[in-house]
């Protein structure tokens, strides 16, 4: 478990660096643009596998509700990514956000 543990934060740390940079950041060259959105899409696809890893080795070995609480935190991309248009990215990147360090506290804290 502590293995699984120490790299689901791992990736939740660089998830929330790359969600930050892209919020603050403002792209001037499309190639690096297009570098960001690969860097994006890479580290959430691993945040969303390991937060189901996690949380299922929670859920056996443990059976604690916090281990719950990791996947809604897997699935709020899509939830999110329902509701997103263009016009209100930056809100729901700071939401998404919110819902990372949310699951960075869980794992830090009760796991």
């Amino acid at each position: 478990m502590y293995i699984i543990k120490q790299a689901a934060i791992i990736v939740n740390i660089l998830a929330v660096i790359s969600l930050l940079i892209g919020l603050f950041y403002t792209f001037e060259q499309p190639k690096n643009k297009a570098v960001y959105g690969y860097f994006v899409a890479g580290s959430m696809i691993i945040y969303i596998i390991m937060l189901c890893i996690a949380g299922l080795y929670g859920l056996i070995t443990n059976d604690n509700l916090y281990s719950l609480v990791l996947f809604l935190c897997a699935i709020s991309p899509f939830v999110i990514g329902k509701f997103v248009k263009y016009e209100t990215l930056k809100k729901y990147t700071v939401v998404q956000i919110m819902f990372f360090i949310f699951s960075l506290v869980t794992l830090l804290l009760k796991f």
